[in-house]
């Protein structure tokens, strides 16, 4: 196992208000450039909800979707600034995934090959991953 993909297998114990059920079942279905992405985004989301004690998250999925990131959740019993502040930080990150490649997460370009979309760094790119 990588040293990425440890770091994201970790989150659940470090976050537990994200993940309540302590795993997602279908785990990260990314590749490991985005971890240091999806744990600054689970760190921030933290940090907003313990600003709101009533709100509850419940992470359903993380996965690459047309080539970028795509962060599934329900939030219960949230404020509207709680959602709010959670949805920014949310779209920033997966704004930001089409800038980063998702294989090794040096910067990265979107494109596509045979259908299928992703982001790839010029290195990846070349090498077919």
């Amino acid at each position: 196992m990588s040293e990425a993909r440890a770091r994201l297998n970790a989150l659940s114990s470090l976050y537990p208000k994200l993940f309540s059920s302590n795993t997602l079942p279908w785990g990260f279905e990314v590749g490991d450039g985005w971890s240091d992405l999806i744990v600054a985004l689970c760190a921030r989301i933290d940090s907003i909800l313990k600003e709101d004690p009533n709100a509850q998250l419940q992470l359903r999925q993380v996965k690459e979707k047309f080539g970028t990131l795509r962060f599934y959740y329900a939030l219960d019993g949230a404020s509207d600034a709680t959602s709010e502040a959670i949805r920014e930080a949310v779209t920033l990150a997966e704004s930001a995934s089409a800038h980063i490649c998702e294989q090794c997460g040096r910067p990265g370009e979107p494109g596509s090959r045979s259908g299928w979309h992703f982001t790839r760094c010029s290195v990846c790119q070349a090498s077919g991953l």
